[in-house]
Parts: structure tokens; sequence; C-alpha cells
């Protein structure tokens, strides 16, 4: 249900749409949105970044692909089948709490929406 209202007299419309208990703005949604493009493009490049290095060094650097470190194994064999996979979940936890972060930021942008839509109906 899209409900539009004047905050004050004289000031422009702002659409306010109702989620269940708590009402946001398009201006709350776009902003968080945008934060969160930013922070989906930032991982998104450094998992794409990562993963063309392993590559990229057997092409560039014979110590990551033929020089045994450990027990017969080369960087690259340890890198891809442990700590690669490491990385991987760790970047994952990170970008879940920082998604998990801006969530909440929605959250509370619409909390305080609403508390101001409440005393604009009081006034």
């Amino acid at each position: 249900m899209t409900d539009t209202t004047a905050r004050a007299a004289g000031a422009p419309k702002v659409a306010h749409v109702r989620h269940g208990e708590h009402v946001d703005t398009i201006e709350s949604v776009d902003a968080v949105f945008r934060e969160q493009r930013k922070l989906s493009f930032t991982y998104g490049a450094i998992f794409f970044a990562v993963t063309l290095a392993i590559p990229a060094s057997s092409v560039w650097w014979e110590a990551w692909y033929a020089k045994p470190i450990w027990g017969g194994f080369t960087a690259n064999y340890l890198f891809v089948s442990l700590l690669y996979y490491v990385f991987l979940w760790v970047m994952a936890w990170t970008y879940s709490k920082q998604a998990d972060k801006l969530d909440e930021k929605l959250a509370q942008m619409a909390d305080e929406i609403a508390a101001r839509s409440q005393e604009e109906k009081g006034a």
C-alpha cells in the first residue's frame, strides 16, 4: 500500500510504502541499495581478482607451480586445495555481516520515518 503525505505545510510530498509494521521511503531504500551495490561490486571485484591471480601466477611465477615447498606440494596446490576455500568462507562471512548492517540501517531508517509520521499525525 502506498501512502503519500506532506511533511509540513508547503513541503514536498514524500512517498511512503508500508511493509508490515514499518514504513520505507523511496529515498531511504535507494540509499541502502546504492550502498548494497557498492558492497556487492567490491566483494565481486576482490573475488574476481583473487580467482584470476591463481592461473596468472602460474603463467608468470614458476616457483608458484613448479617448486615443492612442503611434502612435495607446490604453493599453487596448497593455495587452491586449502587456502582458497578459507579465503572464500572468510569473504562470505564478512560480506554477510556487512549486508546485515545495511539491513539494520534500513530498519532504523524505517523506524525514524514511522516516528516522524506519527508525530505529524499527532500535530
